[in-house]
């Protein structure tokens, strides 16, 4: 069942919930949202970036409306699938991990500074696409219900109050095959990517993106394969799921028309999407907790890196180009016998230490 947003309960005075805001007051709800936002904003440098040029007042009209009714302020964020099918390089294994713990936290929070200046609130709808591209990459059912629940488990014993979980399987009458019905309601099927990715090079650089995050997280599955055969079959998963993917959108859309739509892609900011990094980087492209583990430096500071940079063969230790450092490894309990392995990471490079934590 979908997310009732309208009766999410927040505790407020009434009188400040009800009574009608000055345009003063409005006008210091929005600067504040905005101030929050820029926290967790994923911008490329001036000039690509087009947020104060092109969509900075998109945003505003859409989180004015809410602001004017005195509603919560809902964002909208497709993500949390499932964890990369590439255990070998880049992932710890199948359920979140200390990378999606520091994620949901980081929304929550952003959700909470937000109530600070705004009683009304902010609310973060997590829409997981995990069924939209589940069976491309070969990751089952079951794991992905495993991970889902995994997630809500996290957010429920972190206790967070801002965030809300949704699927695709709230709007279709086939829980069992929900993408024929998705792509026939939103007129997807007719859609010619062949013609488009010659003709649009916005096209052309999605598809070409694809085909280059098939390579990797399907890693272990093109081992026997030629490099021609390997092209050959990221060409044709990732033209499904750019079918997919355009009709996912459109039911986002169509579920939350007056939400904020943000997304854990780098855009130009030009809207009506804005991307965000759900773990922040001092450097580098950002990258989703599904397709990393965390290493911490010694300030405490996250980052995020692929599992192979852990190299585990003789007792977790780090790598890096030039050396490896031994680490200790313990285990500690959770919900009975299931067990969240701890590594401890103590690399000497850089005088930092890294730690990367499963749960």
């Amino acid at each position: 069942m979908a997310p009732n947003l309208d009766q999410a309960t927040y505790s407020h005075d009434l009188h400040s919930v009800t009574a009608m805001w000055s345009q003063e007051q409005q006008a210091k709800a929005w600067d504040h949202f905005l101030d929050e936002f820029a926290v967790i904003q994923c911008r490329f440098p001036a000039p690509i970036d087009q947020f104060d040029a092109e969509s900075k007042h998109k945003m505003k009209k859409t989180v004015m409306r809410l602001i004017q009714r005195r509603a919560p302020i809902t964002l909208v964020l497709p993500s949390f699938p499932f964890k990369s099918p590439n255990s070998t390089d880049k992932v710890l294994g199948k359920l979140p991990d200390r990378a999606e713990e520091l994620s949901l936290a980081r929304l929550e929070r952003f959700c909470c500074q937000v109530e600070e200046a705004y009683p009304p609130g902010c609310k973060m709808v997590i829409f997981s696409d995990g069924r939209v591209f589940n069976d491309l990459l070969g990751v089952s059912l079951s794991d992905l219900r495993a991970f889902e629940n995994e997630l809500q488990a996290m957010v429920e014993e972190a206790g967070h109050t801002d965030i809300y979980f949704d699927s695709m399987d709230n709007y279709v009458k086939n829980v069992d095959d929900p993408i024929p019905e998705i792509l026939e309601r939103f007129n997807v099927l007719h859609m010619d990517f062949d013609a488009r990715i010659k003709t649009e090079p916005a096209i052309r650089n999605t598809y070409c993106s694809f085909c280059k995050f098939l390579e990797r997280d399907l890693a272990p599955k093109w081992v026997s394969m030629s490099r021609t055969a390997m092209k050959r079959e990221c060409g044709k998963i990732a033209k499904q799921m750019m079918h997919r993917n355009v009709g996912f959108s459109a039911l986002v859309d169509d579920s939350y028309p007056e939400a904020l739509r943000i997304s854990i892609h780098q855009y130009n900011n030009a809207g009506p999407k804005f991307g965000i990094h759900l773990i922040p980087q001092k450097s580098g492209k950002p990258r989703t907790p599904w397709h990393s583990v965390i290493c911490e430096a010694i300030d405490g500071t996250p980052h995020t890196v692929d599992l192979q940079d852990v190299d585990t063969d003789n007792g977790p230790h780090c790598t890096s180009s030039s050396s490896a450092q031994k680490c200790s490894s313990s285990h500690a309990p959770w919900k009975g016998s299931l067990l969240r392995p701890s590594w401890t990471c103590r690399a000497r490079l850089s005088a930092a230490s890294c730690s990367s934590t499963a749960w």
